[in-house]
Parts: C-alpha cells; structure tokens; sequence
C-alpha cells in the first residue's frame, strides 16, 4: 500500500499531472505553514516588547488607600506584609502627579514620580538604559541641587543636559503680599535616560520619594503603594490576596487596567490574526483535495483491478489516505523546519532585506521599538501549527479516499 500510494504521488504528465498538482499542494502547505510561524511569533515578540516597554518604568498593581491619613508606621507594615507575598518582588510607597515644569525659559508638562534610590534602581529599564549621567546620586543633594532623573525627549525639548537646573512647579499654592502663588522648586538633572518609548522620554520625571512628597503633599502621605511581580501575568492571581494583605479599604488597579486599550488591542489582533492564518492553511489544502480527486478519477482502472485481485475498500482508503498524508507531512515538516530557521535568523534577514531595498524595515520613530523586529518563538503554537497543518491535510483527503475506496470494479471496467 505505501510502495503504490507512493508511484501514484509520481504519476507522470501524460498520467493526468497527477504529480505536478501534488508538488504544488506540497508548496501551499510549506509556505503556510512558514507563514503562519514567522508572522505569529512576530506578534509575540511585538507583544512582549509592547508589555515590556509600557510596564518596564511602571508597577504592576497599584493600591491607594481609602482613608489617606495613615502614619508612617502603618504604611510600613502594610509594605511588609506586601513583601511576604510569594511572586511580589518589590512593594514601596510612590507618589505620581502630572505637573508643569519649565527650564531654559521654555515650559512644559511631565509626569514627576515620587520613589525611592533604590526601587528606581529595580526598574532595569530606567537603570540599564542611562544615556547621560548616572543614577549613583539620585535623591541626594540639598536645595537646587537635589538630583532627579527625566527622559531624553523631555531634556531635549526643555535644552537640557546633566547638572543643568530645572523647575518643578507643585499644584500646591502658598499666600504672599500679591496673592496665591504656586509653590515650585529648582532641581538639578542627575541623570537621562532613553529607553525607546515615547511616553516614558517624553514626559517621565523620577524624583526621591521624600522630596516629591514634600513638594506635592505638604510631607505628607498620600497611602499609595506600587507592587512590582516576578511574573506581571500574575496580576489576577495576586490581586485578592494583595486586598487581604491590606487589611484596609483600599483600591486596586493593575497594569491591565491601566493600558486596558493596549492589550485589549494587542489581544484582538493576535486572535484576529491566528483565524486568519487557520482559513490561509484551509485554502492551501484545497490543491490536495484537487490532486486527490484526480488522482481518484485517473486510477480508476487501476483501483478497480486492485480490487478484483484481492484488495480491500480498506487498503484502498489507506492509500490514497497515504497519499495525500505524505504530501501535508512533508509540507509541514519544511514549513516549520524553514520558519523557525527564519525566525532565529531574522536579524540577517532584516538587514539583507534593508541593504536590498535601502529602506529601513523596521523604524524606531514609527514603531517607537529599538532593536529591530522582535521575534519570540512560542514552542507550544509552533506543534499547534504543525498540527493544524496536518489535519487540515488528511481532512481533504479523506473525502476523495472514501469516494475512491467505494469504485465498483464491475463498473469500472465494464467498457475496457
């Protein structure tokens, strides 16, 4: 049965082009399968890289206190027991307010964040991406000379650059002889850092958390808490239980609720595109259901000699069922084998495809991503893929196979 399904995948021209049609089949299938592997796992990359960016200079899950008249020492026990949960990594007070500041004559808004040395420091995409300067001194410093950390789009809008002096203006007034007047104070750039995302350089301020709430609070505190987790998926897992540590009114936002329109765009889009790419592999087994027919209705003499010799329906259907196998097992053994190729190989492939077309593929200032195409093979979708690809495959051989297993042999050699 495998020796005659495999002559009848080598039928000739002059055998109704049988073979032909099962290389193109063999064809469809491969790119499909490549298709679907390189485009998926550039959404995964995209995802991760999205999610790292927007989260990497943020917590995970904020708490805000209901009553914010807490003391110093409440609020340090409510960290501890934070601490203690399992897959909380970091859990410190942080204040953030949305602020006018000026320098160099030119006025701005930036985002000014109140937290400490050594949480800022925990933030490996602010610390490891440190274009000027260093965050060694960050919070230290007296008066004016009290060191901050911004982005470089911002200090490059304001003119900018280390140990240059920026002012701060606070929503809080005080009364003078003329009348309210805001209350602002000078500090000094200790360090800028660009980490690709243009929220973050645009508009980010990092300043000590004593300092920022001094300025904005009056000293005092504000009950809020950040939460950063050895895993941010765990955001739903924890929340109750970071409720319960609490151990007062409070409320609770995380991360995805915070850029609830960013994943709920980069959800759809990957559902979207798997449907997508599911329908692509179902039309490319179209050409194996066409071999399969013809196939059928060529060997129709053949399948009925078999027959009269002594051949089962059933040997009949595993042959042709074979037939149309080989040709989905071969086309998604080199799909993905050339996908994944593609995939870890993706930077030369960029670059080749660049230097041909001397355009860059992947620009920063469009895509707000550095580093070129990002890429994560997900091994879980690729066997899903591989999967899909074969049954896809044997589905539409399965129907001219039965067809073929049920040929009356007296009809047809009746007129041979």
């Amino acid at each position: 049965e495998r020796r005659i399904a495999t002559r009848y995948l080598r039928a000739k021209k002059s055998q109704g082009g049988v073979g032909l049609i099962a290389a193109i089949s063999f064809i469809c299938i491969a790119l499909a399968i490549w298709a679907m592997i390189v485009i998926m796992s550039i959404m995964n990359g995209f995802r991760d890289e999205v999610i790292r960016l927007t989260i990497g200079s943020e917590g995970h899950i904020y708490a805000e206190l209901a009553d914010p008249s807490v003391n110093p020492v409440e609020m340090k026990a409510i960290e501890d027991r934070l601490l203690a949960l399992d897959g909380v990594e970091q859990a410190f007070q942080y204040t953030q307010h949305f602020t006018g500041v000026q320098a160099n004559g030119v006025f701005s808004l930036g985002q000014v964040i109140g937290i400490g040395p050594e949480n800022l420091n925990g933030y490996a995409l602010i610390s490891e991406n440190i274009s000027h300067g260093s965050l060694q001194g960050f919070g230290q410093g007296r008066g004016s000379d009290h060191q901050i950390s911004m982005g470089s789009r911002l200090a490059a809008n304001l003119g900018l650059t280390v140990g240059d002096k920026i002012t701060i203006y606070s929503p809080r007034t005080r009364t003078t002889v003329t009348g309210p007047q805001p209350i602002r104070k000078n500090y000094m750039v200790g360090s800028i850092f660009s980490v690709g995302l243009l929220q973050t350089d645009m508009s980010y301020i990092y300043m000590d958390f004593d300092q920022a709430t001094a300025l904005f609070e009056g000293g005092k505190l504000t009950g809020q808490i950040q939460l950063r987790l050895d895993t941010p998926d765990d955001v739903d897992r924890l929340e109750h239980l970071v409720y319960d540590a609490i151990d007062a009114p409070a409320f609770l936002q995380t991360w995805r609720h915070k850029n609830a329109a960013t994943a709920t765009a980069l959800r759809t889009e990957q559902i979207a595109m798997r449907f997508i790419f599911m329908v692509v592999v179902i039309i490319a087994a179209f050409p194996v259901l066409a071999s399969m027919i013809m196939l059928e209705k060529n060997k129709s003499k053949d399948i009925a000699i078999l027959r009269t010799i002594g051949a089962t329906q059933g040997s009949i259907l595993r042959i042709f069922l074979m037939s149309g196998a080989m040709i989905g097992i071969l086309g998604t053994l080199i799909g993905l084998v050339v996908g994944i190729l593609f995939c870890l190989n993706i930077g030369a492939i960029q670059s080749v495809i660049e230097m041909i077309t001397g355009q860059p593929l992947f620009p920063e200032d469009v895509y707000q991503l550095s580093g070129g195409i990002p890429v994560k093979i997900v091994w879980g979708e690729v066997f899903g893929v591989a999967f899909w690809g074969f049954l896809i495959s044997a589905l539409a051989t399965l129907i001219p196979a039965l067809s073929a297993s049920k040929i009356d042999p007296v009809d047809a050699l009746r007129y041979e």
